[in-house]
């Protein structure tokens, strides 16, 4: 953008990608341009590890998802298929994009490439065109003999030529002379490529070009390999002492190091990352990554629990993957633990808590990492399994959470035994499973109170009064809200964010009916306070459902507005907001094609249906509308009476009434028919043995 309109960078700094993307494509709409996005496969799921940066072009073929059973092909965040899926329709404008992987949004269900795609598979140059590189390096000889070693030794791969040229032109009998070269036994023709496939004839060049480096520039890639960003010219020399200059213009040279003008940042090109770390023995990797570790470790940075973007964190970042692949394991996770926070309440970090926290769990999640010892193992399951459900990992969440409960259960620690089943409690939510979720907060609530610990107590409350609330049951959750009013909020912020309880209280509040806004206002100033973004931006979507019901239109798509962008900014999809925001637009006006639009938010993964419902109706698609009313009356029903979502209910069954629509016939809840959760029977147990020491 800051090239196409010459405004500086800057000036777009503080939008978000799906903002940014709207405007470039209004650009690359209204005229030609060329983009070029080059290795757009590290945005996609397979590149979704720690080591993503060191991924050899060999293995790329066979990723799969580290992290849990999403397609690899798919992009990490859902913004960034959402953008995809928007510039393949960028006519007048062409998009060339290189990927080792076919982003899975460009392909139709056969695998076939959507209308406005054209997939074409690229083997090497043309030999022409590969003579025409490694002469631009310098090198002479004859045309067609050099065509021919391109092609049969290397299939013209423009990296590998270019690494040639640098290797001839380091041959000191006659530099840059390829006859010469390939003729010399002690030389080109000690490459003996004969035998082997095409993949093994370029990395057997690729390694003669990295034997072939003096020791300081083996130095610099090898401490470039253990990074996974591009590094300024002061990073560069502070992880390497003594660093001469003519030692990088000599490995810019050889096609080893990358320099882009532009950044004005060093890089390795991926297959040369990959290659160079593969090639690091053990006491190499410790070496070079203990000054990696030291350098960052002593950079000055804000302190990471007011992180508000991913740069306040990134030298935390590094350390933690270096000293994993260092496999220095129980420092990594010492290092991970000052991060924790930042990541997962002020930036909403999931994707990169997953990647980080991956390493840690070679058996999966549902198994504890081996490598801490201590509560460290604990601690790690409980953030990764936080993470997952962040993600939406239902399943991935409730193996490592079971994982920490089948420890914590023998152990008699009620303690965390409360924690893991309140957190159990937001998967089961997820599920639809209320009735479960009443089991389980209830037993939580036990364990708390005759623990006697103040905080379990306060926590165990807040939680009984949300699901209380969202039954429905009016009268018991403001009862329970009497108490945990007034038992404070000076808890630490590792264990509560603050405006948490204040949040729910506004939920409560407007389930009921009777929200003002200064229950919004005062909970949202404490989030703010407390930096917990997540909850700040669900604070923005219910102040915004609130105003959609009071018809102030202008107000409420202020407010979603805000819901959709913060979500959208880490990658997420709030998928109501989102709805919710097309309503309001249409509503002023300014949806310029509500079906296509209703269309659009009707498909996406988990598709808001009230919200569906009363979008439908304003357009005046009656019969679109009574399907989603349908479908969220069947959902509000969850386990049947009293285990249903009350307010969602009763507004699908209004919608349902205004629609001349026949309401369902549902079954009341059977308890007979519901499952025994695994550790049940031995949380009873515990809570009668409690009550017993008690008397």
């Amino acid at each position: 953008l800051a090239y196409i309109t010459r405004e500086p960078v800057d000036s777009f700094n503080k939008l978000n990608t799906p903002d940014l993307g709207q405007r470039l494509l209004r650009y690359l709409q209204a005229s030609p341009w060329l983009l070029v996005l080059d290795g757009l496969e590290r945005v996609l799921v397979a590149y979704h590890r720690f080591d993503a940066a060191q991924v050899a072009d060999d293995d790329a073929s066979q990723l799969t998802d580290q992290i849990a059973k999403r397609d690899p092909c798919a992009a990490i965040r859902p913004e960034d298929d959402d953008l995809l899926r928007a510039l393949s329709a960028a006519t007048p404008s062409k998009l060339l994009i290189t990927s080792r992987l076919v982003p899975r949004v460009l392909l139709n269900s056969a695998s076939q490439a959507v209308p406005g795609v054209l997939r074409v598979t690229l083997p090497g140059l043309r030999p022409v065109d590969a003579e025409s590189l490694l002469r631009s390096c310098g090198v002479t000889g004859d045309s067609q003999t050099i065509q021919s070693y391109l092609k049969s030794h290397c299939d013209c791969h423009p990296l590998v030529t270019g690494v040639l040229g640098g290797i001839i032109n380091d041959y000191l009998p006659a530099r840059g002379n390829f006859d010469a070269w390939a003729a010399d036994p002690a030389s080109g023709g000690q490459l003996n490529l004969a035998n082997l496939n095409l993949v093994q004839k370029r990395n057997h060049i690729l390694k003669a070009a990295l034997a072939a480096v003096p020791e300081k520039g083996r130095q610099i890639l090898s401490v470039l390999a253990l990074l996974s960003d591009a590094v300024d010219y002061a990073t560069l020399s502070a992880l390497n002492p003594n660093l001469p200059s003519d030692t990088v213009r000599d490995l810019e040279r050889r096609g080893l190091l990358q320099y882009d003008g532009q950044t004005k940042r060093y890089d390795l090109h991926p297959v040369v990352r990959g290659f160079a770390a593969g090639g690091l023995r053990s006491g190499e990797k410790v070496g070079y990554g203990q000054r990696v570790v030291d350098h960052f470790t002593t950079q000055a940075h804000r302190p990471y629990y007011e992180a508000e973007t991913l740069e306040d964190v990134r030298d935390g970042i590094h350390i933690v993957r270096t000293l994993l692949k260092m496999g220095r394991y129980k420092q990594a996770y010492e290092a991970y633990c000052g991060l924790a926070h930042a990541l997962l309440v002020n930036l909403e970090a999931y994707a990169e808590i997953l990647s980080l926290l991956r390493p840690f769990f070679p058996r999966g999640w549902a198994n504890l990492p081996n490598a801490i010892g201590g509560r460290g193992e604990l601690d790690l399951a409980i953030e990764a399994a936080n993470a997952l459900y962040g993600v939406d990992e239902l399943n991935e969440s409730w193996a490592a959470y079971s994982a920490v409960l089948a420890v914590e259960l023998p152990r008699e620690n009620w303690l965390g035994v409360g924690l893991i089943l309140r957190n159990i409690s937001f998967v089961l939510h997820a599920r639809n499973r209320l009735a479960l979720v009443d089991r389980c907060l209830l037993s939580n609530l036990n364990l708390a109170t005759l623990s006697g610990d103040h905080y379990s107590i306060f926590r165990a409350r807040q939680f009984r009064f949300l699901q209380l609330a969202g039954i429905g049951q009016w009268a018991d959750a403001t009862a329970i809200w009497g108490l945990v009013d007034p038992m404070g909020r000076s808890w630490s912020h590792r264990n509560y964010r603050p405006g948490d309880a204040e949040s729910d209280y506004a939920q409560f509040r407007f389930w009921r009916g009777d929200l003002r806004e200064q229950h919004l206002a005062h909970a949202e100033q404490l989030n703010k306070e407390g930096r917990n973004r997540l909850t700040i931006r669900s604070l923005h979507g219910l102040r915004g459902e609130w105003r959609l019901e009071r018809g102030e239109w202008a107000l409420a798509a202020e407010s979603l507005g805000e819901a959709v962008s913060m979500a959208r900014a880490v990658g997420q999809t709030d998928e109501a907001a989102e709805t919710r925001l097309a309503l309001a637009l249409f509503q002023l006006g300014q949806l310029s094609d509500p079906r296509r639009e209703a269309e659009r938010v009707s498909n996406v993964r988990r598709p808001s249906h009230r919200a569906l419902a009363d979008l439908w109706l304003a357009i005046g698609d009656r019969e679109q509308a009574t399907k989603h009313a349908l479908a969220t009356y069947k959902w509000a029903w969850a386990d049947g009476e009293p285990y249903v979502h009350r307010y969602e209910l009763t507004k699908a069954r209004a919608l349902l009434e205004k629609l001349g629509a026949e309401i369902p016939n549902l079954p009341p809840y059977d308890p007979a028919k519901d499952e025994k959760l695994p550790w049940e029977d031995d949380v009873a147990v515990a809570i009668e043995k409690l009550r017993a020491e008690k008397r």
